[in-house]
């Protein structure tokens, strides 16, 4: 898909923006602004002080390349703020500074803000240009319009007022970079940067505003230090004065000055702006970034976030916000990175619409601590995700949400990691916490994409499920990677340190096929702890002519194991054979801990391979059932059938009785044994039967191909083998203490010690 978004055709490019004079002329509005012109150097000086703010109105407000705005101050001004009033952008393409002071800057112009590709920042600290019509100071504003009463406007600006309908925009194709440790701040109604935005060790925010809306900064750079609120009927007294001149729409802005070749942008022959190359609409509300660096960063937009070939890095967290959806694309040129040296939130919240497949040599998207996606709609993510944390899809409430993979997701997560529901291609996850589906697992067909992967040949050949956590559990709902077409069910590969537990599993196939034989896909459980799951089909039904196969089931638990109907047969509809075919029923092996009390429960197992068409073949599965514990098969009627026109499967028991070595029971509800019969076929059935417990290891082959194994070692008994202190003829008191008595028994079997006779000592 980003190859054919970089195909489409290239919309008119904005190179030599038609020319428009442009300077800084300071507003005689009482403020005492001076602005001096040496050179290419505009000298900006006076203007009115309250405490330790400074403030300076002008008129107009611009730079041409290889200009330079000089704000002067003095050593106790922390703060300068500069108002443009006359109704004109502001069209810099030159240097901003500040000289005699470690003053932050404040730029504010309602009609609009553009930073040409010349454009950069040689600032002591911090730097905010913003579209807002005024700034807060507690109770009182400096407003863009009007006047301003000066002296109550004393301590920390961290408020901005938008009382406009649509607030003016800002571009940036500059680099506009502050010194390490300091904050850059951009707030408009719409942000487009295709040049650089850095605030190494500092915080970086750009936030595209809605109309009637108070934005206050408390803590730049973390999640919540941007907070948007809409201004209520009851804020007008405390507001500042409104704005009435024009302001200039995003088109305006790109051809109302003198740019050069502006980067990145280009505009329809409607008059819409578009990204260059990948034709990816901007409309206002929309925030566009594509190279930002900070310590911590927060993007918010109020209609789309749009992030196409873009780099952004920081060593703490990384935010990215939008009303609406969070779009992000790479192209073929050039790749997309996100990487957060702590959290990464990827917000939208009607949508996240990702692809970045096309440079995976790294992750995309990386994030040392948590990763989080969240949206109440659909979550749709084709890239490679690493976190140092927790990755959690969710919903805007906290909840679980839903996520859509059309080509290649894989995930690689330190933590735990939490989903609703995945529909998609084949799925892999690598974690290193828990692993968590509360909806349900469809997974669609191969990732062709993912190679250099370890697992890539599953992925890219079949419906694949991975899921692998090194040190907690899995729980999934159903799972499905059936197949009703022209390829075989999928594989399902669940491994855990702790504990597995899903809703029923079907990688079954029941397609017609052409040109071979078709298979369910082979389902492999493996956990250090128990394995609680519900039916499994990985059957093959349908009418291929070619052959088929059932898909095998492995299932094997440090703990014990619950399973449902376990069905891994293969039989075919088809009247008619092609060549000799087989068709092969899947074997099932369940195999829980070697701990006593490892119990294994299951409703049925068919492993049958049946077909009634000349030449072909039938052969039933094997079943292997080996526990530490008693076997349970709770299923009337049938409980395993390893049927085969052709060959039957062979059927292997293996137990201990448990504790207290409870017989094997074919053909009767018990908690050891089959409640139905044992059926291999040719003869070779098992109706009824009891088989009981019997010292050491006992196998009993009671039809053809069918073995019961009781597993029992005899209890190992210690004692004082002689008392000293006895004499002929005297009464002697032995006491069960002296005597020490031990019983070990490896079975953990109920055992119980009588002391039948005393033998007479020498």
């Amino acid at each position: 898909m980003s190859s054919l978004l970089a195909a489409l055709p290239l919309l008119g490019a904005v190179a030599g923006l038609p020319a428009r004079a442009q300077s800084i002329t300071a507003s005689p509005d009482g403020t005492n602004t001076s602005v001096t012109l040496n050179g290419d150097r505009y000298d900006i000086g006076g203007g009115t002080q309250a405490g330790t703010n400074l403030f300076q109105s002008f008129q107009r407000f611009g730079l041409s390349a290889n200009e330079t705005a000089n704000f002067l101050a003095n050593p106790q001004i922390q703060n300068i703020l500069g108002r443009v009033v006359g109704g004109e952008a502001s069209i810099i393409n030159g240097r901003l500074q500040v000289t005699g002071s470690n003053a932050n800057l404040f730029l504010l112009n309602p009609a609009g803000i553009v930073f040409g590709a010349n454009a950069s920042l040689n600032v002591p600290a911090s730097f905010t240009a913003t579209t807002a019509n005024g700034i807060g100071f507690g109770s009182g504003w400096f407003s863009a319009a009007g006047t301003n009463d000066y002296a109550a406007l004393v301590g920390t600006p961290g408020t901005f007022a938008f009382t406009i309908a649509q607030p003016g925009s800002i571009v940036n194709f500059g680099n506009l970079a502050v010194a390490s440790g300091q904050n850059l701040t951009l707030l408009g109604g719409t942000i487009v940067s295709t040049g650089t935005l850095a605030a190494p060790e500092g915080q970086l925010v750009a936030a595209a505003v809605p109309g009637q809306s108070l934005v206050r900064l408390s803590q730049p750079g973390s999640l919540l230090s941007l907070e948007i609120q809409p201004i209520t009927p009851a804020q007008p007294a405390s507001l500042p004065q409104p704005w009435n001149l024009p302001i200039a729409s995003l088109p305006q802005l790109l051809t109302g000055g003198n740019l050069g070749n502006a980067t990145g942008v280009s505009l329809n022959p409607d008059g819409t702006v578009a990204l260059t190359g990948a034709g990816t609409p901007i409309a206002a509300g929309d925030v566009v970034v594509r190279t930002a660096t900070a310590q911590t960063a927060t993007l918010a937009a109020n209609r789309n976030l749009t992030l196409v070939e873009s780099q952004l890095q920081t060593t703490g967290d990384l935010n990215l916000l939008a009303r609406d959806t969070v779009f992000i694309r790479d192209s073929v040129a050039n790749p997309f990175v996100a990487k957060a040296g702590g959290k990464l939130t990827i917000q939208g919240d009607r949508g996240i619409d990702i692809l970045a497949l096309n440079h995976l040599q790294t992750a995309p998207f990386q994030s040392g601590g948590d990763l989080s996606l969240v949206s109440n709609g659909v979550i749709s993510g084709d890239s490679h995700f690493t976190s140092g944390g927790n990755l959690f899809v969710q919903t805007l409430t906290g909840g679980a949400g839903n996520f859509v993979s059309l080509y290649d997701p894989i995930f690689t997560v330190a933590g735990a990691f939490a989903f609703g529901a995945y529909t998609g291609v084949a799925l892999k996850v690598q974690a290193g916490g828990d692993i968590t589906f509360t909806g349900p697992i469809v997974i669609t067909g191969a990732d062709v994409t993912a190679t250099g992967d370890p697992d890539s040949g599953l992925l890219t050949t079949s419906r694949a499920l991975i899921l692998r956590t090194s040190a907690g559990n899995i729980l999934t709902g159903n799972i499905t990677t059936s197949s009703t077409g022209l390829d075989n069910g999928g594989p399902v590969i669940l491994t855990a340190a702790g504990n597995i537990t899903t809703g029923a599993i079907d990688s079954s196939s029941t397609g017609n096929g052409y040109g071979g034989a078709l298979s369910g896909g082979a389902v492999t459980l493996t956990a250090g702890g128990s394995i609680t799951t519900n039916n499994i089909s990985s059957f093959y039904a349908g009418g291929n002519a070619y052959g088929a196969q059932g898909g095998n089931v492995t299932l094997q638990a440090g703990g014990g194991i619950v399973a449902g109907s376990i069905n891994a047969s293969a039989t075919t509809n088809s009247t008619f054979a092609i060549g000799n075919p087989a068709y092969q029923g899947g074997a099932v092996s369940l195999t829980s801990g070697v701990v006593p009390g490892s119990n294994i429960t299951f409703t049925n197992i068919d492993t049958r391979g049946l077909e009634a068409i000349p030449n072909a073949t039938g052969n039933g599965g094997n079943v292997a059932v080996t526990a530490t514990g008693l076997v349970q098969g709770t299923l009337a009627g049938t409980t395993i059938d390893t049927q085969g026109s052709n060959t039957g499967g062979t059927i292997a028991i293996q137990h201990d009785g448990g504790p207290n070595n409870v017989p094997f029971v074919i053909g009767s509800a018990s908690p050891n044994g089959t409640a139905g019969a044992i059926n291999r076929g040719g003869g070779n059935v098992i109706a009824s039967g009891s088989f009981p417990v019997q010292a050491n290891t006992i196998t009993v082959v009671p039809a053809t191909g069918i073995a019961l194994t009781a597993l029992n070692t005899p209890p190992v008994l210690t004692a004082t083998s002689s008392l000293s202190g006895a004499r002929r003829n005297t009464p002697f008191v032995i006491s069960y203490t002296a005597i020490a008595p031990n019983i070990t028994d490896v079975n953990q079997d109920v055992t119980t010690l009588t002391i039948a006779s005393i033998a007479p000592g020498a």
